[in-house]
């Protein structure tokens, strides 16, 4: 009884940790401007020195 106990509650522990996580860096403000940056360099054809620095 008190084993069952105790596996529940690390389970909902562990579920609840994994919902509370924050948003991955690329989806933020900041990491979707430095996203654009560098896809603009890469594939856009504009040289760093033509670009604005995020």
């Amino acid at each position: 009884m008190m084993k069952k106990m105790i596996a529940m509650l690390v389970i909902i522990a562990m579920v609840i940790g994994a919902c509370a996580s924050s948003k991955p860096y690329y989806k933020t403000k900041k990491g979707k401007k430095k996203q654009k940056y560098y896809n603009d360099i890469q594939f856009g054809g504009k040289s760093a020195s033509e670009m604005k620095r995020p």
